[in-house]
């Protein structure tokens, strides 16, 4: 800072600022090229389907001369089904409050644990033992209450994931489309 004396005795303050506006600049551009964004995360590998595979609803909407297709998407058959349950509490609505596993003889076990970490670490050891018995070593289905946020049921497919199964499928909640 460079002081400036006025006729009259008192002094003025000047600031330079050119080189603060080109300083600021110089930062900003290196700040922009330097910006190296996280890759997305909590990706999910889901497709929907096409324009072609849209359902009609009523029999005048469909259109005759398109032609049907003979084989319809495969459903992963699964020897498992893990069943969430949720909180309903007014506190904690949309948590996981219990676990139970489902085998293809429609027999239930379920996961104990005091709160959602023991749960899910519980899962996992549950699900990696079982897996050695399974036939589909690959395809296991999920099924959540209907007031199951979306983010205890991302947790129960990653721990699904990391317990080795690879194709996770969705089974619609137990009294979907019914009242409240």
């Amino acid at each position: 800072m460079r002081q400036r004396s006025i006729p009259g005795g008192t002094s003025e303050i000047v600031l330079p600022i050119t080189p603060m506006l080109d300083m600021a600049f110089q930062l900003l551009f290196f700040f922009i090229m330097t910006f190296n964004p996280a890759d997305l995360e909590g990706q999910m590998d889901l497709s929907l389907p096409s324009e072609a595979d849209k359902a009609a609803h009523d029999q005048k909407d469909m259109n005759p001369l398109t032609k049907t297709d003979k084989t319809p998407e495969p459903e992963f058959p699964s020897d498992l089904t893990v069943k969430v349950r949720t909180q309903l509490d007014g506190e904690r609505d949309g948590t996981i409050s219990a676990l139970f596993v489902r085998d293809i003889d429609s027999k239930e076990e379920p996961i104990g644990g005091a709160d959602e970490k023991t749960l899910l670490a519980n899962l996992k050891s549950y699900l990696g033992e079982k897996q050695k018995t399974v036939t589909n070593k690959e395809s296991i289905k999920v099924q959540g209450d209907r007031k199951l946020r979306i983010a205890a049921l991302i947790k129960v497919m990653d721990v699904c994931r990391n317990a080795g199964f690879k194709n996770i499928s969705f089974v619609t909640p137990e009294g979907f489309g019914r009242g409240t």
